[in-house]
């Protein structure tokens, strides 16, 4: 009971859905207990810092940090790959709970007055946030699958934020009451929760999973510096480190700025220590609300790539501006360029950043994000500590000229995010796989379906007809289909056959009976003697005038009307041989029929057209009335558009017309079966869809507009909402939606990459919980806003309650949206 009033109090304020709620709750308090320290930390290093060196000394800690960092990534990943991660951390966090004692000795109680133990001080603190925050998004990624920990990445840097601000104000309030130094004693008891929550987010694992999870953090690793090794080879770890870096330069560059200002203004220690705290608290205020109602809605709404572009963008406007500043104005130009920059980078742009570690594979993430987030970090604000150094130091070139450099690092920052962002989507995509084939894909693929059916009737009509067979195997052997094996297996089983065959077919009366008809059909020359025959003019005119006596007469058995249609299809198209043709189309056995439409296949005769299309709605003839529209090709694309969209023509009929242009394959049919669509034929929507993605699979040039497409997709959506809310309580709504949730992915396939969106519906139906989660993300990063929003409460797994209330209100959403002419894209929107 606890836990449903927690989980519906946290769902207010987040994504937190059933079962996560103590996952979640533990995961911010986490992280509000680190983050509280380090804004403590913050400005007590820089204050100290100042009061034994000047402001042109400014860049010396970050170098001596970014020299030492290298032995402090070493020691993690030994340790990582050793230790079981609970006890990892635990051993972290006691560590430095002994170093904030020791350094608080050191300077209150021992009164040591020597200035390098301010740069010592500064180099362990920067270890201490570094490897804190680490290994909280480390415990994250153990706990929480992909798809949870971007739902719920909002929620924990929320708690970061409010740990934060509380340490801000801390320092802001007590650095002029108790000095600047006595504030550090705060920091070990904050710590000593943390190690509570670190050991209970971990209670769950088992001690295998704990032992496993280091073993494959350390698998393979060759040296300290294997995560090196392992982002050189990678060419997505490869750009975020470049993405990284320049993100480090700009920020290490806006940092010294507004250092050296904060110098200038604030002398003094404990002022500045209380400055840079009530700075730190409005900046982590400001931050919190940002990330608490818009980091989730923006990358929900906007994805990843636009959380990760806020920033660059908005510095690039920020450093540009250092010039419209006079010199005593500047620190307001400091605190709003500084307040920016970690503005995001507390919020939206670090959830951004962190999402891009989801999909590398768990065997390297750790090593390579321990090396990006330490090593590199330090690496690049070294860089621009020696950037900074030179200019401003050595050159003596003014705060504001800095800011070009500044510029240069924005570029680079934005042209690396346009590239990281297409291989984000690659190494998602490499992570699904097909679960399965289509099924008529792989028939077409393996089985020859005409030549099939060819055999098929050659074998039946074997015992009805010796004419048929003769007539069949010619087919056959005409076709290159009569294979050795085939023709073996006829003869087996042929015996002696009782043949009118040969003599009948070419009119010269009598019977006979003969073995081996299939080896004498097969030969070249007996087959070139065959067609001439039938080419005769003198053959024709007896033939017509055979099978128009015969049916003057009524006196034609069913056989003798399947010869007689099997034959039609062999002569030349001559208005006799089409009348004759014609009154066998009318004929009532479907046998006679199926042999009357393969000739009127052959011969192409547009008059035969509507008797084709009437047999469409007969499912003894309908396949090979298919067939034989198929054969006509694109001639009769017009003819089968308006049969489609006639309202009066059998529904029948019109349900079998969509997979005759399917057959095609060409735009022009495409087009048709989309205006088709969209006009709001809503009892042939399926089999419309069908041939449409049929097409898509088939003929991947053909080009679908997508402004045609979404109303439709949002159509089907539409009926999904439909057919779970109209489900009585406690009732899956079972095949109805899984039907209408194919139709969305279908058709989406048309505007997306077909593969893409293939693997992502089958790994949702089908799939492990982590390749759902890549799934979603997937469609997350690919999907266009406005359908994702309606589609992902039909497939994100959610419980029933709230996947109902979600859906009704997107329902009545979805309904207004296509009540307005401007967005409904036509009849099959409503």
């Amino acid at each position: 009971m606890t836990e449903d009033r927690i989980s519906r109090t946290l769902s207010r304020i987040a994504d937190v859905r059933p079962g996560e709620s103590r996952t979640a709750l533990l995961l911010f308090l986490y992280f509000f207990l680190i983050t509280f320290p380090a804004y403590i930390v913050k400005p007590v290093k820089v204050s100290l810092f100042f009061v034994s060196f000047s402001d042109r000394f400014l860049p010396l800690p970050y170098l001596l940090t970014a020299l030492l960092i290298g032995f402090v990534v070493g020691l993690n990943l030994k340790l990582l790959r050793t230790l079981p991660r609970r006890r990892f951390i635990s051993l972290s966090i006691a560590f430095f709970i002994a170093g904030f004692l020791l350094f608080w000795l050191l300077w209150v109680v021992l009164k040591v007055n020597w200035n390098g133990l301010s740069l010592i001080y500064w180099f362990w603190s920067d270890a201490f946030i570094a490897t804190s925050v680490t290994q909280f998004w480390i415990a994250v990624n153990d706990v929480l699958h992909p798809h949870q920990a971007k739902r719920l990445v909002g929620f924990f840097v929320s708690g970061g934020l409010l740990g934060g601000l509380g340490g801000a104000l801390l320092a802001w309030n007590l650095a002029r009451a108790i000095g600047t130094e006595n504030l550090l004693l705060f920091c070990p008891a904050v710590l000593v929760l943390t190690l509570i929550v670190v050991n209970l987010v971990y209670a769950d694992r088992s001690a295998e999973d704990d032992r496993g999870a280091a073993a494959n953090s350390g698998r393979g690793l060759a040296g300290s510096f294997e995560g090196f090794h392992i982002v050189r080879k990678n060419r997505y770890l490869l750009l975020m480190a470049g993405m990284l870096g320049a993100g480090a330069v700009v920020g290490n560059l806006i940092e010294l700025q507004f250092n050296t200002i904060l110098r200038w203004q604030f002398p003094s220690p404990d002022p500045r220590t209380a400055f840079l705290g009530s700075f730190f608290a409005a900046l982590l205020l400001i931050s919190y609300l940002v990330q608490l109602f818009g980091t989730g809605r923006i990358l929900r709404r906007f994805g990843v790539r636009a959380g990760l572009l806020v920033a660059p963008v908005l510095l690039l406007a920020g450093a540009a501006s250092i010039f419209l500043f006079t010199t005593a104005s500047l620190i307001v130009w400091a605190v709003l360029v500084k307040g920016t920059d970690k503005g995001l980078e507390n919020s939206l742009s670090q959830s951004a950043r962190e999402l891009l570690y989801l999909p590398v594979p768990a065997d390297i993430k750790y090593k390579a994000k321990m090396f990006l987030d330490m090593f590199l970090n330090k690496f690049s604000t070294a860089l621009g500590a020696l950037l900074f150094f030179l200019f401003y130091a050595v050159l003596h070139v003014g705060l504001a000229s800095i800011s070009i450099i500044t510029i240069v690092f924005l570029v680079l920052w934005l042209l690396l995010v346009r590239l990281i962002f297409g291989e984000y989507l690659g190494v998602v995509k490499k992570d699904l796989e097909r679960r399965w084939e289509d099924g008529e894909k792989v028939v077409a693929e393996r089985m020859d379906v005409d030549s099939a059916r060819l055999v098929f009737d050659t074998l039946q009509s074997r015992e009805r007809s010796s004419v048929l067979y003769a007539m069949n195997l010619f087919d056959l052997v005409r076709k290159d289909k009569l294979t050795p094996e085939l023709r073996e297996v006829l003869a087996g089983k042929n015996g002696e056959l009782r043949a009118r065959s040969m003599d009948s077919l070419l009119d010269v009366g009598g019977e006979s009976f003969f073995a081996g008809m299939e080896d004498v059909l097969a030969d070249e020359e007996f087959r070139t003697q065959i067609k001439e025959v039938l080419e005769l003019e003198a053959y024709r005119n007896v033939m017509g005038e055979h099978l128009e006596k015969a049916a003057g007469e009524g006196r034609e058995s069913e056989v003798e009307k399947m010869e007689a249609a099997k034959l039609l299809g062999m002569m030349t198209p001559e208005p006799r041989v089409i009348r004759q043709l014609d009154r066998l189309l009318r004929d009532p056995s479907s046998d006679v029929l199926n042999y009357a439409l393969e000739s009127a296949a052959r011969l192409k005769r547009k008059e035969l057209i509507p008797l084709i299309v009437q047999q469409l709605g007969n499912p003894l003839t309908c396949q090979v009335a298919r067939d034989a529209l198929a054969a006509y090709g694109g001639r009769i694309l017009g003819v089968l558009a308006r049969n489609l969209e006639d309202p009066k023509q059998d529904i029948s009929v019109r349900r079998a017309l969509p997979e005759v242009l399917a057959r095609m394959g060409t735009q022009r049919a495409a087009d048709a079966l989309v205006a088709a669509l969209v006009n709001g034929h809503e009892e042939i929507d399926p089999e419309i869809i069908q041939a449409l993605y049929r097409i898509r699979s088939g003929t991947p040039g053909v080009v679908f507009k997508e402004k045609r497409i979404v109303p439709a997709i949002l159509t089907q959506v539409r009926m999904g909402f439909t057919a779970l809310l109209e489900s009585r309580p406690g009732e899956a709504p079972g095949s109805r939606l899984a039907f209408r949730i194919k139709r969305v992915f279908d058709l989406l396939s048309l505007i997306y990459p077909s593969e893409d969106i293939v693997k992502a519906y089958q790994n949702i139906c089908r799939g492990t919980r982590k390749s759902i989660d890549y799934s979603l993300e997937l469609l997350d990063n690919v999907v266009r806003k406005d359908i994702k929003e309606f589609l992902l409460p039909l497939i994100e797994d959610l419980p029933p309650e709230e996947r109902i209330r979600r859906c009704r209100k997107l329902y009545k959403a979805l309904e207004k949206k296509g009540r307005d002419p401007d967005l409904k894209g036509g009849p099959a929107f409503r």
